[in-house]
């Protein structure tokens, strides 16, 4: 095919697209929406975090943070996600330093204080990630949940989502991270995709047709 036919082509089909997208209902165009993040922001810190789904979501680096969404443009329609962000990683830090590892998890004798030492090792070789403002953490496997973190509590905005709006939340694909005052943040749900093209056909699959679950972010 030609380069001038290829280019007809190309305004063909967005010429369809387009009166076909302006026609769709708000709950389509919302679900649409639900399917992708994306956030560049202001932070300060050194870390990497890969997410595909819940089950294999490693960190990497030191720690990073920030303060408010007010210094982030971007979309993120994740129901539930608190303002802000603070995280740390096990990996290299516990790897490196875990015979000197003073954990939260209360000891009162050397056996215990011995255990309290292979747990800092054990969460460095499963890239462990601490999400401090949600009250989450992260690792390979899942296998953070075999050594929890004392010191998280889940936000209670995190509390109040539905089973529904959980498994989306735990279906993204994603990278994120921070290097040194730069902060990104990318992601797909192939759920939400599904839920999308469901719509298309009358279906509610996520039941979220009847709610906003997701906010511009943009500098004031």
């Amino acid at each position: 095919m030609s380069q001038g036919k290829q280019s007809h082509l190309k305004w063909a089909i967005l010429l369809g697209i387009t009166p076909l997208l302006c026609g769709c209902s708000s709950a389509f165009k919302r679900d649409v929406t639900d399917c992708f993040r994306a956030k560049v922001g202001v932070g300060v810190g050194l870390y990497a975090e890969a997410e595909v789904t819940s089950l294999i979501q490693p960190a990497v680096g030191f720690g990073d943070g920030s303060i408010t969404r007010m210094s982030t443009v971007g979309w993120d329609p994740r129901p539930g996600q608190p303002a802000g962000m603070l995280r740390t990683a096990a990996f290299p830090t516990l790897l490196l330093g875990f015979p000197f590892y003073e954990s939260p998890w209360p000891e009162s004798t050397p056996e215990e204080e011995f255990e309290n030492r292979k747990r800092g090792l054990l969460g460095a070789l499963i890239l462990m990630g601490n999400h401090y403002v949600e009250g989450e953490s992260c690792s390979l496997f899942g296998l953070h949940e075999q050594i929890p973190n004392p010191l998280l509590s889940q936000a209670p905005s995190l509390q109040q989502l539905t089973p529904l709006q959980r498994r989306s939340r735990d279906s993204w694909i994603a990278i994120s991270g921070t290097l040194v005052l730069l902060n990104v943040d990318l992601g797909v749900n192939p759920l939400e995709i599904l839920d999308m093209l469901g719509s298309l056909l009358g279906l509610d699959l996520l039941s979220d047709d009847e709610r906003l679950n997701g906010e511009m972010i943009t500098v004031p």
